[in-house]
């Protein structure tokens, strides 16, 4: 293998717990891509059901018991097993367009200096599943922007310069890991193309909403004096 595409490899992530219901659409999609990726993480919040068992019966998927619990630490592991020099992420009730991988792929070869693509998405309602206040129905029909993990392809070394997803945050910790990627002035872009379809059910963690809501004003308020801190030390600078 050339060096070239040594430094191409992507390696593809699913956090999982308890996810027996929807975690086979979600690697059939994997499997699926037009640009399959070179490796395949499940990493498995120790569930009871059957998730282990469905990860493993997928052919190329490594496997791991999450030792703790937790959406933050479950990426974290991730990030630290990966060989990959991209990193892409998808949660278990959610799939991809088959060409997702190969899209931003191309996209971030063509953009070097690009740490990381985010892409358009659209919700879909779980048969079953009431609506939702706060949805817009566009969102279903056109799709929207969507600054998630399941829409991100990331250099794995933007990592090192953001950090990691902090595990202080149940529900918001990728919400925080964007403002400090934003704040930090890391370069980055939107595709405008669906990729990914977001699933509405009866266990999304968005359902939580009040925690959700404490957990966003905590991740806001640290952006804002991170941005005081930059701007005040940019003053500084600028006195003779």
């Amino acid at each position: 293998m050339s060096d070239d595409t040594t430094s191409q490899r992507i390696t593809a992530i699913i956090v999982v717990r308890n996810g027996e219901r929807f975690l086979a659409d979600a690697l059939q999609s994997i499997a699926q891509q037009t640009r399959p990726p070179d490796e395949l993480l499940v990493i498995d919040g120790q569930s009871t059901d059957r998730t282990a068992q469905i990860a493993q019966s997928f052919p190329g998927v490594r496997y791991l018991l999450q030792p703790d619990l937790g959406i933050a630490n479950a990426r974290n592991l991730a990030i630290a097993a990966a060989t990959g020099e991209f990193l892409a992420f998808l949660d278990a009730d959610d799939f991809w367009t088959a060409d997702k991988l190969a899209v931003q792929m191309t996209y971030m070869l063509e953009h070097p200096t690009f740490m990381y693509t985010t892409t358009w998405l659209n919700h879909f309602y779980d048969p079953g599943c009431l609506p939702r206040p706060g949805y817009r129905p566009e969102s279903f029909a056109q799709g929207i922007e969507g600054r998630f993990p399941g829409t991100m392809l990331a250099r794995r070394v933007v990592f090192e310069q953001v950090g990691l997803f902090n595990p202080a945050f149940a529900l918001a910790s990728e919400v925080d890991w964007f403002a400090r990627a934003q704040d930090a002035g890391i370069p980055s872009a939107v595709i405008e193309t669906v990729l990914l379809h977001k699933r509405l059910h009866a266990h999304n963690n968005s359902i939580q909403r009040e925690r959700y809501r404490q957990e966003w004003f905590v991740v806001m308020r640290q952006s804002l004096l991170r941005k005081r801190g930059q701007s005040s030390a940019s003053s500084h600078n600028d006195i003779p």
